[in-house]
């Protein structure tokens, strides 16, 4: 049997072309329905389950499933608004210069939300400068009587309200905006807790997410409640109860007692910083750190990894280097100070795995972190059975998760259920 390539992708583009027609058509019909488009460069799936719950709490509301963000996602999206949705929340994604135009296009929002513009993707954008140009298209397809809910913590995001006829809501940390946090705290093994000013008006918000960093997030949540005049102590309330998202700082259990932080989502550099701060901060018998690589970063891999090393020799107590240069971190660390018995250069996840589980005791804190395209995920699940898949190399960038080859020898959906309960517990 011969398989003509070129018809087979002639097809596969009439059918994505056919998608996003129906798409179109679809959320033009889906008129009654206030839709909500959030992008930024991170932290865009938590702050969109932070939405949803909050709005959800008050009325039908539909949201991107997981963090299918891309143009296929989004089509998915908005296909998938019914009439009795009062809300609809739309993430969206962006890899490549004239991406957004064509997604914005699609969604037409009545809400914007851009939450930051950090070192992602820069392969294709050479300065956050363009970066920055490229997430504010999204603004030039907001409806006329919409909103705009800018950061003004992030100057680029900032300076996006130039020349908006809309109307623009900011909020930050210590600023002069209509919401604003301050007093911020999440020092492990508490989570993020603050206060927020909203229109003159205090509240204390607590939450269960690890790390200073999400503040932001939530106060674009904040913000986008109030504009949609949404009670902030029902909202509050919601996002009180939403739990990490998946491999974005979530706290796991594991049989030995010890538990392991998930950070393994986003390995772009500014997720380093804020992943690094909160282990830098937290209390625990003894800190772990497992790291493979970073993303989108112009630093040669060396280099990278002598900075891993000289920071697990000043605040871990052990440290696994994933990588085919994690040598040099092993001797940046044992140049720092840490015994050689306690930094690791591994090169097989699943060894990685074997020696944990061989490590690992009651009250240790493991910060488990790298790009997601190294799937380091399977660490974490293997301390609790087997697994089917032990790849080296895998295409898929979405997380084990959810992934059917992970095929583990326990209840996926049971443990997740108990590891949510434990961490509460804490």
């Amino acid at each position: 049997m011969v398989i003509d390539i070129r018809r087979i992708r002639i097809r596969l583009r009439r059918a994505i072309y056919a998608n996003r027609a129906l798409a179109f058509v679809w959320r033009r019909l889906m008129f009654r329905t206030t839709v909500i488009a959030i992008t930024g460069s991170v932290g865009k799936t938590t702050t969109k389950e932070l939405l949803t719950a909050a709005l959800g709490s008050v009325a039908p509301t539909y949201s991107t499933r997981e963090n299918d963000n891309d143009t296929p996602g989004v089509c998915t999206t908005l296909l998938s608004i019914r009439p009795r949705h009062k809300y609809a929340i739309v993430e969206m994604g962006i890899s490549r210069p004239g991406q957004m135009a064509k997604v914005a296009r699609l969604v037409k929002p009545h809400v914007v939300i851009i939450l930051s513009v950090a070192r992602t993707h820069t392969k294709n954008y050479r300065s956050l400068d363009e970066t920055a140009a490229e997430k504010s298209v999204l603004l030039e397809y907001l409806s006329k009587d919409g909103v705009a809910v800018l950061n003004e913590d992030d100057k680029r995001v900032r300076s996006m309200a130039a020349g908006l006829s809309q109307k623009v809501v900011r909020y930050g940390i210590d600023k002069a905006c209509e919401v604003k946090g301050s007093n911020i705290r999440s020092l492990w093994p508490a989570r993020l807790s603050m206060q927020v000013t909203i229109d003159q008006s205090e509240f204390d918000v607590e939450t269960k997410l690890v790390g200073t960093h999400w503040a932001s997030s939530v106060l674009a949540v904040l913000a986008t409640v109030d504009v949609l005049d949404v009670d902030p102590k029902q909202a509050l309330k919601a996002i009180a109860t939403v739990q990490p998202f998946m491999a974005r700082m979530q706290p796991m259990q594991l049989p030995c007692g010890a538990i392991v932080i998930r950070d393994e989502g986003n390995g772009s550099p500014d997720t380093f910083e804020a992943m690094l701060k909160v282990l830098r901060e937290s209390s625990a018998t003894r800190k772990i750190l497992v790291v493979s690589d970073m993303s989108d970063s112009r630093e040669k891999p060396r280099k990278r990894q002598r900075a891993f090393g000289r920071f697990a020799a000043e605040f871990t107590d052990m440290a696994i280097f994933l990588s085919d240069h994690g040598h040099h971190a092993v001797k940046a660390a044992i140049a720092n100070g840490m015994p050689a018995d306690r930094c690791h250069n591994v090169m097989s996840i699943q060894a990685v795995a074997g020696l944990l589980r061989s490590k690992l005791i009651h009250g240790d804190l493991v910060f488990l972190k790298g790009r997601n395209v190294d799937h380091l995920s399977r660490i974490a699940f293997a301390q609790f059975g087997d697994l089917g898949c032990w790849k080296h190399s895998c295409s898929r960038t979405y997380d084990c998760d959810v992934c059917r080859q992970l095929k583990p020898a326990f209840d996926r959906e049971a443990l997740f259920s108990e590891i949510v309960v434990t961490a509460e517990g804490r």
